[in-house]
């Protein structure tokens, strides 16, 4: 009998080696289809390559430093600058899109090499560059065209195009907007259409033209190209182009994107900055425009009044002979003058002011971005709010590029946006009552001056009211053409303070993606990691008896031994050929049996399964066989009489009248029912005509009588029982045996079913039980390995 141990918990590499090496076919095919797949891969991937550029952020100053200390009306103050900002504005959905209108890349063109792996479907695809196929497409603005889907593009001889496409699923869309105008379902596209003419379909409006810069040679290859909206393009940019610092406060950003065609990456990458340096320089030209043209305008205006004077004067000159002012009217008409220009100067303000605050009332929503001009108000205090309202303002629009409407920084924004919009507009409010009472407290002053003129001599009062006038004007009209001057100065001398550094080009020599390397090392790991999941898995869930160490955690019966598994002709050979691994086994259980088995009152053996399949017939009957040649009387009784399989072991015809059934229904007698078998001192009691109650005539009286006669003519008696788990013969049996042999077959028997008997075993139900593993395959076995190389052990 074999020794039995408890099973442990720990991880035995070389048990786990030796079960994974049984499995080598698997892994075999595992590596090869890797092999295949990684190879498919590698032959169905278009390359990817990366490109990059990098791009520098100035300090934010504009034009010439002297220009912009005089035009102190375009000087705005603090003008700071982050990164995170222009990262923002970079990758802006609004950039990309003006970056993205002037390329050419609402059409994209692939070719299908003609090549075994496109036979079936196209799996080898490839992407190309305008001039990559022999032709153009040129989409019509403002029609629906059909985006995302494959319309093939087939070169005739006679200079036409044929331009075809399958349509299981599609849609219709507006490029320039992307908006869908209408799902297109289970239709085709089919037309011929001449080099240079446009192909009007309600799928698809396009010239088609030849591409001159394509090689006129024979080709193979197959051609389509797809449409994609604005919206998606972008959106596809957008989620490739990485920006991002140098290093660490660095003010260098590097702009990075991926893709199969490098013209495509290298010409994005290079507008996209262009487009972004042009964009600063026109917001920074854009507020010294601005100005110019209110100074254009307030110049026109005021030179208008100073000709009116200087015609005045002239003509009351001529008109009334008056050559000078005296003396005491140059007093009172300079103090006149004053008030005017105090006058002037309160309504020019008041003038800035109402215009700002009816700007600012406009745009009072969050949402809504005010930029106030600041030009010809010196308050401090509406400069500063002017200053913070930019600030928010530029806050906001970094935030809400990748936030949502709820998001509780956006929502803090917007809150302290219009807080900051209603100060101004109160502050505003304040400096116009402000005004309006100084301008009145003026015009009551100049009232009274006046009125002191007015009692002057006509002729010099008249006078000195004109060149008053005159010298108004003239003052004005100098400032602001001072002004103007220099402002044209500041927008002549602005530049942009953005700078390409590096243009785009390519990282490395050949792509960045598929890796042959890389992808080989991964299939490599799949081939060798998934069969051997595979094994672990099919190992821990597999709930059959494998070995004593499966039976040892389930059970606590004892091991009689295992029988090895055996060819058609092993089987055949065995009750004659003692040699033999199965004989051996047998013979091995034997000596175990007798040694368990010592005693003249253990002479009844039965041997029975859990259920039909595992042997236990077989089993029997070379254990007779074994006991029979070892010099001892030995008998057979079949008692599983619902599938009765002995005879064919020795030969005997299965449609014999007599065996136990008809014995113990009493129409044969012993001698009837008992056949001699080739094994020299080998009886057997073979069914016999299978019965429709057996476990009735197990029952009767005459099976007890049997038991009697046969206890007292052989030395034992091994009865074939049936199975335990199906019939309940074995406990109407068990009262005859003085041994019972329990058979399991390994990866055939449950490990629930030997539940079945070792609860008996351990309630005392049964006693004197013992097991047999029965087709044991040895060299696939891990506790046995040593023996599959071995035909006797």
């Amino acid at each position: 009998m074999e020794s039995r141990h408890t099973a442990s918990d720990e991880i035995d590499l070389h048990e786990l080696f030796f079960k994974l090496s049984k499995r080598w076919p698997l892994f075999l095919a595992s590596v090869l289809i890797a092999g295949l797949s990684a190879w498919m891969y590698l032959q169905v991937k278009a390359p990817t390559y990366d490109f990059r550029s990098t791009l520098l952020i100035g300090n934010q100053s504009t034009g010439s430093k002297q220009a912009q200390e005089l035009l102190q009306l375009l000087d705005p103050k603090d003008k700071g600058m982050k990164l995170e900002d222009e990262v923002g504005l970079l990758t802006s959905t609004d950039m990309l899109r003006r970056t993205l209108t002037r390329l050419p890349f609402a059409v994209s063109y692939y070719t299908v090499p003609d090549s075994w792996l496109n036979s079936v479907k196209n799996l080898q695809v490839r992407e190309q560059a305008i001039g990559g196929v022999p032709f153009r497409v040129l989409p019509v603005p403002n029609k629906p065209q059909l985006v995302g889907v494959p319309i093939y593009v087939e070169p005739q001889q006679d200079g036409r195009y044929r331009v075809h496409a399958d349509i299981k699923k599609g849609e219709l869309h507006q490029l320039a907007s992307g908006e869908l105008v209408r799902e297109v379902l289970g239709t085709q596209l089919d037309q011929t259409v001449r080099a240079g003419d446009t192909l009007r379909s309600p799928l698809l409006t396009a010239v088609i033209a030849p591409e001159p810069s394509y090689p006129a040679m024979p080709t193979k290859e197959r051609f389509f190209f797809k449409l994609q909206d604005m919206p998606s393009l972008v959106g596809d940019y957008q989620n490739r182009l990485k920006v991002k610092p140098i290093e660490h406060e660095s003010r260098i950003l590097e702009l990075a994107t991926q893709g199969s065609v490098p013209s495509k990456e290298t010409q994005f990458l290079n507008t996209l900055m262009a487009v972004y340096v042009e964009e600063d320089l026109n917001q920074k030209n854009q507020i010294g425009r601005k100005t110019i043209t209110f100074l254009d305008n307030e110049i026109n205006k005021i030179a208008q009044a100073r000709l009116s004077a200087a015609e005045a004067v002239s003509s009351f000159r001529a008109s009334a002979g008056v050559v000078d002012a005296t003396a005491q009217s140059g007093a009172g008409i300079q103090r006149q003058s004053e008030l005017q220009s105090a006058q002037a100067r309160l309504a020019t303000n008041l003038k800035y002011y109402q215009n700002m605050i009816g700007y600012m009332r406009s745009r009072r929503a969050a949402g809504q971005t005010a930029s106030p001009s600041t030009a010809g108000i010196e308050d401090p205090a509406i400069l500063a709010l002017v200053q913070q309202l930019a600030k928010l303002n530029a806050e906001r629009t970094s935030v809400a590029l990748n936030a949502t409407a709820i998001n509780p920084q956006l929502l803090s924004l917007d809150e302290q946006i219009v807080n900051t919009k209603e100060s101004l507009i109160q502050t505003l409010a304040n400096l116009i009552r402000t005004a309006n009472i100084s301008l009145s407290d003026v015009n009551h002053q100049l009232a009274q001056v006046r009125t002191q003129i007015s009692q002057m001599p006509e002729n010099e009062r008249r006078l000195a009211a004109l060149r008053t006038r005159s010298d108004f004007t003239d003052k004005n009209y100098n400032l602001l053409v001072e002004k103007r001057n220099e402002a044209a100065i500041a927008l002549a001398t602005n530049s942009t303070d953005k700078k390409v550094v590096d243009p785009a080009k390519q990282n490395g020599i050949g792509p960045s993606a598929p890796k042959p390397g890389l992808v080989g090392l991964i299939a490599l790991l799949a081939a060798l990691a998934i069969p051997t999941g595979i094994v672990l898995l099919s190992d821990k869930t597999n709930r059959r008896i494998q070995s004593k160490d499966d039976l040892s955690k389930v059970t606590n019966i004892p091991l009689l031994g295992v029988v090895p598994h055996g060819t058609s002709a092993d089987k055949q050979s065995m009750l004659h050929d003692p040699r033999s691994p199965i004989s051996e086994a047998f013979r091995s259980i034997r000596v175990s049996l007798q040694y368990l088995s010592t005693g003249p009152d253990k002479r009844f053996i039965g041997v029975t399964s859990s259920v039909p399949g595992e042997g236990k017939t077989f089993c029997t009957v070379n254990l007779a066989a074994e006991l029979a040649q070892g010099g001892r009387r030995v008998i057979l009784l079949e008692c599983d009489m619902r599938r009765p399989t002995m005879a064919g072991y020795f030969g005997i015809d299965t449609r014999r009248a007599h065996g136990l059934s008809t014995y113990l229904a009493g129409t044969s007698t012993l001698e009837e029912a008992r056949i001699s078998t080739d094994v020299p001192n080998l009886d057997a009691v073979c069914c016999g005509p299978i019965p429709e109650n057996p476990t009735q005539l197990l029952e009767s009286r005459r099976l007890s009588d049997l038991m009697q006669q046969l206890r007292e003519d052989y030395d034992y008696v091994l009865v074939d029982i049936p199975p335990m788990g199906y019939v309940a013969e074995f406990f109407v049996l068990l009262r005859y045996l003085d041994a019972n042999i329990y058979v399991v077959r390994q990866n055939y028997t449950d490990r629930g079913l030997v539940n079945q008997i070792s609860e008996l075993h351990r309630d005392q139900k049964v006693k004197q039980i013992y097991m047999i593993i029965n087709d044991v395959h040895f060299a696939q076995t891990y506790e046995y390995r040593y023996k599959g190389k071995s035909s006797i052990y």
